[in-house]
């Protein structure tokens, strides 16, 4: 018997006499904590043990005398336990086990007794390279080319074969780049690379690849290794390592270099997505700016990747999204629209049909657009072939219902798929995988989850923008580790969804643009018309419908927040912080820019819920005077203009959400000049530095979060110094250009690992497909039947 079992034990019973039969995450430990602070065992070597074994711990059933729990042993590791009052030790159950006893909890034992579906996907990844140790889970290519090296190294000739026909394979507008069918097998490759560097040796690095093509075509040879001799020598020589040797840098250094994508297909279809008077709007936000900023990214390192690789192509960007017949003003209802900023960039738009057939004209939530997904990606192959001339190279979806179309398109077109996930629901509603059923009416989680099974384990490579999107920390789960074993009950059981560890995860962040968030001290960027018709109306102007308030101290430093009135975003919790503290109230202002003020204006319930209990506050704390509250879409001068404006009032950004995935409004704030207190639950907490560039802190400890606003605008040393070390992050750390180039870089590694095949890729497919067409189609049908 462990030393740590008695007390484990003790623990047991503590949470069974709380009245209470499940707990999670927060409650294990704050139930934890009280239990051994009751013996006096908080700093014993037995309470240390208890604490090492539920830390991290995300959920705990107690079951008559029975705790079950999933025990996180490290960050992406899960053991499913149980302990009884007669147990000798802490027991390993299965995690179709605990689901098991967790679908008791819920349903009873008749219920739950009947099973039923469980989905598993393990044995289709048993073979694909995993992480174990916690601090690489989201360096999947690092660890890939790794993996590669050892396989170089012990089996050259299947490396050498694969290498040879994905070279051989690339071809741009039709016509073959890179490697022709000259080059037969690997030692033909290797003989051909060393006689062509022979003869580019005696010409000058300098000479232009127009002047050596003929030969190398004849030596097997076609664009893409360089513009310049000097440049194809140095492709050829770290070709020749890379087929020599098994250095993972040189092999990664190498698929990198390659210009292999020209045209990108990006997927992105619930809210509005347009280029003006759009975000705030419902489902409309940081998304849309990510991907539109993405775009002119990736046209923009394509186009440089090509010139610096001799190949004569212009890239192209599309991103498919929905077309909007009643646009409110708004291009959403415009088939066809250029991304500004781009050569050759362009939104277009198909719409959402009915099972007549009739467009849909009205804006749907993206909770409730999941019967559309399958008619619309139908509708929108035609449409992609025919924008593109042709498949796309490269297909990156966004988002659940974004992933879940691309996934359609890449498997009918055959094109590799990047999934960046955005958010995963899951994670920002409790329980709402138990309790799927009470709400289903509202949300559709049993559509939404099923959809991110489906998309992201048949993606080829996952994007997240923040570590503890896919591993989280040692005290909570990650977004993605959070869909890996759970349980909705009566529909199906999890028993291995999303594998955090699979070296199929990276972390590419993504950036501000330099063009419009740069510091507040660049006077010469900055326009002074904006600066003072965005000075007048957000700090002095008179009242207005669109904006509530008027402050007695316009040039008090603000507490400035920007988002939509969602709950999770915890607007309202900003303003009962401010309300609650008098040092706050004494030193700033308090200024937030939302989607809507009014909630007559609102059709979302979360939206108008939290619109009514802003305007409850303001009233019950009487902070007229102190508070300005503007309905406003923004566009990308002016919202750079407005962190500016902040800055130039030393005042502060917050960012109070109670889950954030990425926090792109940090970014952008930082980029200004403008310090900032963020949130401890997300991408913020990366990004910010705390108390080097920034404070990082818990929304829920109001008093705690408050004091740290206050000590940034109280403290002119403190200001400066975040200020100035939050300009040097960005710069250092999340710039649009360093995404694109990884973007590129993994593409071309993950569309490499499919020549391999270690996995059985044709098995996967049909089990998503099964899964498709027996679990998701049938919940969207009967969907639309429940609605007529």
């Amino acid at each position: 018997m462990t030393d740590e079992l008695p007390l484990i034990k003790q623990f047991a019973a503590f949470l069974k006499s709380t009245g209470e039969t499940f707990f999670l995450s927060d409650q294990i430990q704050r139930g934890l904590g009280e239990f051994l602070a009751s013996l006096n065992k908080v700093d014993t070597a037995a309470g240390r043990a208890v604490r090492r074994t539920f830390r991290g711990c995300p959920e705990i059933l107690i079951e008559g005398d029975t705790l079950f729990a999933i025990l996180r042993p490290r960050m992406g590791h899960k053991r499913c336990v149980r302990v009884s009052a007669e147990s000798e030790h802490i027991e390993d159950i299965s995690r179709g086990e605990y689901l098991q006893a967790k679908d008791t909890y819920v349903q009873g034992h008749e219920l739950a007794g009947k099973r039923g579906l469980v989905i598993d996907f393990s044995p289709f990844f048993r073979d694909f390279p995993k992480i174990n140790e916690p601090s690489e889970m989201g360096e999947g290519i690092s660890f890939l080319n790794r993996h590669l090296s050892a396989q170089m190294y012990q089996n050259p000739q299947v490396f050498g074969r694969a290498l040879l026909s994905y070279l051989r394979d690339r071809e741009l507008d039709g016509r073959p780049i890179l490697a022709n069918r000259h080059l037969s097998d690997p030692e033909t490759l290797l003989r051909e690379q060393a006689a062509v560097r022979s003869w580019l040796g005696d010409l000058p690095p300098e000479t232009p690849y127009t002047e050596v093509e003929h030969e190398l075509r004849v030596h097997g040879f076609e664009a893409g290794w360089g513009r310049t001799v000097g440049q194809i020598r140095e492709q050829l020589r770290l070709l020749a390592q890379v087929l020599e040797s098994s250095d993972p840098a040189r092999f990664e250094r190498l698929l990198g270099r390659l210009p292999v994508v020209r045209t990108v297909l990006m997927v992105s279809p619930h809210g509005w997505f347009a280029q003006d008077d759009v975000l705030g709007k419902p489902d409309t936000g940081g998304q849309v700016t990510y991907v539109l900023d993405q775009a002119r990214a990736l046209e923009s390192s394509m186009r440089e990747l090509f010139y610096e690789s001799g190949v004569d192509a212009r890239p192209k960007v599309v991103v498919l999204t929905r077309l909007i017949p009643d646009a409110e003003g708004t291009t959403c209802s415009l088939p066809r629209e250029q991304i500004h900023g781009t050569e050759d960039g362009w939104i277009i738009r198909a719409p959402f049909r009915n099972d007549n057939g009739d467009v849909i004209p009205q804006w749907i939530s993206r909770f409730q657009i999941w019967p559309y997904l399958e008619q619309f990606a139908e509708d929108a192959r035609n449409l992609v072939v025919t924008e593109l001339l042709g498949k796309p190279d490269l297909i990156v979806g966004h988002y659940s219902d974004g992933n879940l179309v691309a996934h359609r398109l890449a498997e009918d077109l055959d094109v590799t798929h990047c999934a960046c996930v955005h958010a995963l629901e899951k994670t920002k509603y409790i329980l709402s995988d138990m309790h799927w059923g009470e709400m289903e009416h509202d949300y559709r989680f049993s559509m939404q989850f099923t959809a991110d099974l489906l998309a992201y384990n048949s993606a080829d490579f996952i994007v997240s923008s923040s570590y503890r999107e896919v591993g989280g920390t040692e005290s909570e789960q990650g977004m993605i580790e959070a869909y890996d074993v759970y349980s909705m009950p009566g529909l199906y059981r999890v028993q291995s969804g999303l594998d955090p560890r699979l070296a199929r995860h990276n972390i590419v962040p993504p950036g501000a643009s330099e063009e419009h968030f740069f510091p507040n001290a660049d006077a010469d960027r900055r326009v002074e018309n904006v600066t003072e018709s965005l000075s007048q109306r957000f700090f002095q102007a008179d009242p207005t419908e669109n904006c509530l308030g008027h402050l007695e101290d316009p040039e008090r430093p603000p507490i400035f927040a920007m988002a939509r009135m969602d709950r999770i975003k915890n607007l309202s919790g900003l303003v009962e912080l401010y309300a609650r503290s008098s040092g706050l109230r004494e030193h700033a202002n308090l200024l937030l820019i939302s989607s809507v003020i009014d909630a007559g204006a609102s059709h979302d319930q979360e939206e108008i819920a939290e619109v009514n209990r802003v305007h409850e506050l303001i009233r019950e704390h009487n902070l007229e005077g102190h508070i300005r509250w503007c309905a406003a879409r923004l566009d990308k001068v002016e919202t750079g203009e407005i962190y500016r404006i902040a800055a130039d009032r030393r005042g502060v950004f917050a960012q109070p959400a109670f889950m954030e995935t990425f926090g792109l409004t940090v970014v952008e704030a930082m980029a200004c000049g403008l310090p900032v207190v963020v949130t401890c639950f997300g991408g913020p907490s990366e990004i910010v530095i705390d108390g080097e560039c920034g404070y990082v802190r818990n929304p829920n400890d109001q008093a705690t979060f408050a004091g740290a606003l206050e000590a940034v605008v109280s403290d002119q040393e403190t200001w400066g110094r975040f200020s100035q070390a939050g300009i040097r992050r960005v710069q250092e750390a999340f710039t649009w250009g360093r995404h694109a180039t990884k973007l590129l870089e993994l593409t071309n590694v993950y569309t490499y690992w499919n020549y391999i095949d270690v996995m059985n890729r044709q098995a996967l497919d049909r089990y998503v497909h099964t899964l498709y067409h027996t679990l998701y189609r049938p919940r969207t049908r009967a969907m639309l039947e429940e609605a007529t």
